[in-house]
């Protein structure tokens, strides 16, 4: 509480990190809703850097305050929100309010948030629909599966020049044969689509030898080592479970949309002077 005390009362930060306190669904819940009013009618309007890592921001309440405050940063360039807990609804709420807000984002951080193929699908429209200004997005620990890689993968074409992006980490997101080659693909002959990639992580998922020869190629040493690799496995085995899933998230999407828009009125209307 003395923490969203220092924030309703502050104007000019530029930098705020709330990481790792422990704090627990009740704390985060009181935090995300003093970002809410520290960052509303212009204040704080110089804020870079925003580190929430390892909270809880699971409920809707809480998400929606998040949302409200992230559509204020215009200057934001970092933002860190591993394991906040937010799942495919408070990611695609969180993708929403960076588009809204216009910021010039170059470090996104959305690791170990439960994000399946539909977050991902939200992450690749914010990424496509901000320009290719992005440098590093690290989405670690989360079950995207190859369908969800492709989904990213796919965000980084079309850019004339190429995307910015340099740091690429989807280590631990069950991804296979399938959405290696997506990346492959989304990467370029000689990497021309992606000029500034320097290192691409992709431990702990399931390529047999011949998808990781395929890799080393392409990426070369830009490939971080894969020691936790399942060569034995194959994730895109599952694939056809999530096939039937589908048709039944689609449909659930456009009552989501509703949500998000009537949030981002809201947004806009307190914002009108």
């Amino acid at each position: 509480r003395q923490f969203a005390r220092i924030l309703e009362k502050s104007s000019k930060l530029t930098d705020i990190r709330f990481s790792s306190t422990r704090a627990g669904r009740d704390g985060s819940d009181i935090v995300a809703s003093a970002l809410d009013v520290a960052l509303e009618e212009g204040r704080n309007a110089n804020l870079e850097k925003l580190d929430l890592c390892d909270n809880n921001f699971g409920n809707k309440a809480s998400q929606d305050a998040l949302f409200r405050a992230l559509g204020c940063t215009a200057s934001l360039s970092y933002l860190d929100l591993r394991d906040c807990e937010l799942e495919d609804d408070g990611v695609k709420k969180v993708c929403h309010a960076l588009f809204e807000s216009d910021s010039a984002l170059e470090h996104l951080d959305l690791s170990g948030n439960a994000v399946e193929r539909r977050g991902a699908k939200q992450i690749a429209d914010y990424i496509r629909d901000s320009g290719g200004k992005l440098k590093v997005l690290c989405l670690d620990d989360n079950d995207l599966t190859s369908k969800g890689v492709v989904h990213i993968a796919s965000a980084f074409h079309g850019s004339e020049d190429g995307h910015a992006i340099e740091r690429l980490q989807l280590n631990y997101t069950m991804c296979g044969a399938i959405g290696a080659r997506a990346l492959i693909d989304a990467f370029g002959p000689d990497g021309k689509d992606l000029p500034n990639l320097t290192k691409i992580c992709l431990d702990g998922n399931s390529f047999k030898e011949d998808i990781v020869g395929e890799l080393e190629v392409a990426f070369d040493n830009k490939l971080v080592e894969m020691e936790e690799n399942d060569s034995d496995g194959e994730a895109d085995d599952d694939l056809s479970d999530e096939d039937s899933d589908e048709e039944e998230e689609d449909e659930n999407e456009e009552e989501q949309n509703g949500e998000v828009d009537a949030l981002t009125d809201a947004m806009n209307k307190s914002l009108v002077v």
